[in-house]
């Protein structure tokens, strides 16, 4: 009567009692199995034998998968019937971590390309091998190119090398300007004309440049930096086809004016003086932006010192911030903000001189200046947008980055034509504007009558220098605002100032100085950390959201 509420045999004990039970019973199920088996049959029946070994087998291979399965169960416990899956329907776009337990064959199924981080070009590009395989690959799948654009890693590359080069370029553009008007044996202290001479040796360097492009075309392709090739032919009118000239002229004079106007080549592809009424009214503003930027700046820097230079334009980092928040909607992190903002004070104190003569032009025009400077990286951003929405075939959409097909592809295509056109007309535009300015200021005249040095070739040395520095500056300003932000664009010339302080000083500098450098450097240091770090969560949430 209570045999069926022993322990071996109650039916009412809990579950938990089965499940702890299975899997200490499973292993001497075979030897039990093996002994009734003996014990049914006889020892002479073939038969039986037959049987048996077929059992045998059978519980054997039950006794394999239920020690694997209990080995992969949490705490004990056999598995149930429904099998543990994973019911996530979207990969996680972060690379997995590597566990000891994986196995190699499990590690490369389940491992993610670091690439996946910031998906610029195709995914099999700048994800190959580890170690030396790596950098192999930089020269094959891609190229460079697909390095730059294509890994986090290159990305932070190509923006530190735009970060030193714009930087670089600023602090050899103000010592030119410096041994021209300042310090130099000639003193040229005619900032407009100096500013004017700057200008057309920038066009003419962006005008060479662009012939250059296409002339190593094919190398550039080759590496996978074709989208820096210069349009050789003019932009396709906006119905398609190609533009028909009705009223050809037989003059060759009249040819040649129109070849240079609307032909082929040039900066943009439309000709050495291509004119696009349209394009021209878009560019209008930002042009006006940078005369007003450069004339201001040159002409504050003619008539102060460098501390006091740097002290009237110390509110370039701050107006920046403002303009940005507004015009942009751009919402700055508490990092960004107080890394920029310390970095900012501590440039004022490291510029601080005490019994220094002050101007008050040059002040004036430091202080607008300033306005200028933060406004136009982020005009120049906008005015290249614009420009690519324009080229842009309707129905079809372009992102910020790189495209991900081929260099010939329509998005590399036209972000290249807005980039040569953003840079043609801004030229071209602002020397037309300061034309006029120059004209009237009254310095061509004092020029001719008071200089007499124009005939020093070192002197047109020096200018010749200081237009390629402004052409560097010019023409990289829009590759780093379009990689980073027009903020940071405009912050390199914090830690750059700070730099140039120390140097032109010959290092000779009180001692609140040297302090206010250290600590303008190491806010700098915490701005771009903040910068990379907002910038890489910026792209995990659009990977995201695709």
């Amino acid at each position: 009567m209570n045999r069926p509420f022993t322990k071996a045999g109650n039916p009412f004990k809990p579950a938990f009692s089965y499940l702890s039970s299975s899997s200490s019973d499973s292993r001497p199920s075979s030897k039990r199995s093996g002994h009734r088996s003996q014990a049914s049959t006889s020892p002479n029946d073939p038969s039986a034998d037959l049987d048996s070994d077929l059992e045998n087998q059978n519980q054997g291979n039950m006794s394999r998968h239920s020690s694997h399965s209990s080995s992969q169960s949490f705490s004990g416990l056999a598995p149930g019937p429904i099998p543990l899956i994973d019911i996530s329907r979207s990969p996680s776009p972060y690379p997995r971590s590597r566990s000891a337990a994986q196995s190699e064959d499990e590690d490369d199924d389940d491992f993610e390309p670091a690439s996946s981080i910031r998906p610029l070009v195709a995914s099999d590009i700048g994800s190959g091998g580890r170690g030396s395989g790596r950098w192999k690959s930089v020269f094959r799948a891609g190229g460079l190119g697909g390095f730059f654009f294509g890994t986090w890693m290159g990305w932070q590359v190509y923006v530190g090398l735009l970060v030193f080069w714009v930087g670089g370029c600023g602090f050899g553009l103000l010592l030119m300007n410096r041994f021209i008007m300042l310090t130099g044996v000639y003193k040229f202290v005619y900032p407009l004309t100096a500013t004017y001479l700057q200008l057309s040796i920038t066009h003419l360097l962006l005008l060479g440049s662009a012939s250059l492009s296409r002339g190593i075309a094919r190398p550039l392709r080759k590496i996978g930096l074709g989208a820096a090739v210069a349009p050789s032919t003019p932009a396709s009118p906006p119905g398609g086809g190609r533009f028909r000239d009705s009223n050809k002229s037989r003059i060759p004079f009249i040819q040649f004016g129109r070849w240079l106007s609307t032909g082929t080549g040039g900066i943009a592809g439309g000709g050495i003086f291509e004119f696009d009424r349209q394009v021209a009214k878009q560019v209008l503003p930002l042009a006006v932006v940078y005369v007003a930027k450069v004339v201001l700046s040159n002409l504050s820097f003619a008539y102060a010192v460098l501390p006091m230079y740097q002290i009237a334009r110390i509110g370039v980092v701050p107006l920046s911030l403002i303009i940005s928040a507004f015009l942009q909607r751009e919402q700055h992190s508490i990092s960004t903000l107080s890394s920029s903002l310390v970095a900012t004070l501590n440039l004022l104190l490291a510029s601080i001189r005490p019994g220094v003569r002050v101007t008050w032009e040059s002040i004036v025009a430091g202080v607008f200046s300033s306005f200028f400077v933060a406004l136009y990286p982020i005009l120049l951003l906008r005015t290249y947008r614009a420009l690519v929405a324009g080229l842009v075939p309707q129905g079809d959409i372009l992102t910020g980055y790189p495209s991900t097909t081929a260099d010939e592809s329509t998005s590399n295509r036209e972000e290249t034509r807005a980039y040569w056109r953003t840079l043609h007309y801004t030229s071209l535009i602002s020397l037309i504007i300061l034309t006029p300015l120059v004209l009237l200021s009254g310095e061509v005249g004092n020029i001719l009558h008071n200089c007499y040095i124009l005939d020093v070739p070192f002197f047109w040395l020096l200018v010749v220098c200081g237009g390629i520095g402004s052409w560097a500056v010019f023409a990289s300003t829009l590759l780093l605002a379009k990689a980073t932000s027009p903020l940071t664009a405009t912050f390199v010339a914090v830690p750059r100032s700070a730099f140039q302080l120390v140097v032109l000083s010959h290092f000779h500098i009180p001692i609140h100085s040297w302090v206010g450098v250290a600590l303008c450097w190491v806010s700098s240091v915490w701005f771009s950390v903040a910068r990379r770090d907002e910038g890489r969560t910026l792209d995990r949430l659009r990977l995201e959201g695709r």
